[in-house]
């Protein structure tokens, strides 16, 4: 008889076999130093070129191995504090179970890797982050399954039914500010999710990468960010199926320290992604660097402050000029640094040598590039329909300013670029 799991069988087996976390976690975490920690242990079994290590400028252990590829101690402490002090936690998150890697990518594929098995399903709203269905497909081999919404507002709890629809079309598993569409989910519609997947068994992965990101705009239609950890959702879903996946490369502009984590009450999981964390190991450099951030209390204020009064003014700005030349976009974006813009007029004829309406998208896409200025296009994002495009305003006054022109001019939109 099969035994009762809440992972795939590639997870199961991981929870049997040798697991790093737990056999160095004890001595990584408490390693001789003669200042700090005389009494710890002498590490005489790891091969490492500590006569050098001195003279390098960051502390040592940032150039070791340090305490394992789950993060420090100090990395899992801070990002706990972090986390407590911005997200409105329901209660406190406990460092022990947040698990690191070299980004939230490496997090997404260790996940689709142990919650299920080669085959299986992840539900994907329309329109969606282009990279989950790689993250989650590429080695994990797990295949996006995504939800139309038929003109049901997916950011309601009839959405839910939408994904009911889906997954029992495709018979399984997986399903937030959400990109491209930079709006957050009402507390009211991620609780139906939760009681959707708990009925179904299946795992909720709430990505709260731009949980910090969220500032005001003169929109009626948007709602503040509410974390999966902000309320008791024990009435709703167990919290072995609900996971909390954050990372330093959006809120903190630092993709390339590559510094991801996933919040775990899963034990089982836990186990699961040790076991393979080896293989997705953040640099002692980027995690003391991650680390140094997130314990500056002072700075974290001053730049949250600034980051909000940044994003709030530059969503403006992108959306004035859309108003002036008479561009529709979406509604409610309070979140991240992307408007969903709404381009079908702007779209060419249908060609004879074109094969289907996604080449007019192409054909409108290929006219910007010639005019030097890129948008991601709806149909690399699922998008429902051809003739979205994702803009991104996080640049520089000037850089939005000269992007618009040259959008405008790729639009045929001659009096909008003459203004700006």
């Amino acid at each position: 008889m099969a035994p009762h799991t809440t992972l795939g069988k590639r997870g199961y087996e991981l929870t049997k076999g040798p697991n790093l976390r737990e056999q160095f976690s004890l001595i990584l975490g408490n390693l001789y130093d003669p200042k700090t920690n005389p009494n710890g242990i002498v590490l005489f079994g790891v091969s490492e070129n500590y006569a050098m290590v001195p003279e390098l400028t960051l502390p040592t252990s940032a150039f070791s191995y340090g305490e394992g590829p789950w993060g420090t101690d100090r990395l899992r402490k801070s990002m706990a504090h972090y986390v407590n002090k911005n997200f409105g936690v329901h209660e406190p998150v406990d460092a022990d179970k947040i698990l690191f890697a070299n980004g939230v990518t490496s997090i997404c594929e260790m996940l689709g890797f142990t919650v299920a098995d080669p085959g299986d399903g992840i539900l994907l709203s329309k329109p969606i982050y282009q990279a989950f269905q790689f993250d989650f497909g590429t080695k994990a081999r797990i295949k996006p399954v995504f939800v139309d919404f038929d003109g049901v507002d997916q950011f309601s709890p009839e959405a839910a039914a939408k994904y009911e629809e889906a997954l029992l079309n495709a018979e399984k598993q997986g399903i937030k500010p959400h990109n491209p569409l930079g709006q957050c989910y009402p507390k009211e519609t991620i609780i139906a999710l939760m009681k959707l997947c708990f009925k179904y068994q299946v795992h909720l992965l709430s990505d709260e990468i731009y949980a910090t990101s969220v500032y005001e705009v003169p929109d009626k239609n948007a709602v503040p960010f509410t974390s999966v950890l902000s309320f008791d959702s024990s009435p709703y879903i167990s919290p072995d199926y609900c996971h909390m996946i954050y990372g330093l490369s959006k809120d903190f502009a630092g993709g390339g320290l590559r510094i991801g984590c996933i919040y775990l009450r899963n034990e089982e999981l836990n186990r699961a992604m040790s076991a393979i964390s080896q293989f997705h190991w953040s640099g002692g450099p980027s995690q003391e660097i991650a680390t140094t951030i997130l314990e500056d209390e002072d700075f974290l204020d001053r730049y949250q402050r600034l980051a909000k009064e940044r994003l709030a003014s530059r969503n403006k700005m992108a959306r004035r000029y859309l108003d002036t030349a008479g561009i529709r976009y979406h509604q409610g974006a309070n979140a991240g640094f992307f408007l969903w813009v709404d381009l079908r007029p702007f779209l060419p004829p249908l060609d004879p040598g074109m094969s289907s309406e996604w080449e007019r998208e192409q054909a409108l896409a290929k006219r910007m590039i010639d005019h030097k200025v890129f948008l991601t296009n709806g149909e690399g994002l699922s998008a429902e329909e051809p003739g979205f495009f994702r803009i991104i305003f996080s640049h520089d006054e000037e850089t939005i300013r000269v992007g618009f022109k040259r959008l405008f001019e790729a639009l045929g939109k001659k009096e909008a670029a003459a203004s700006i």
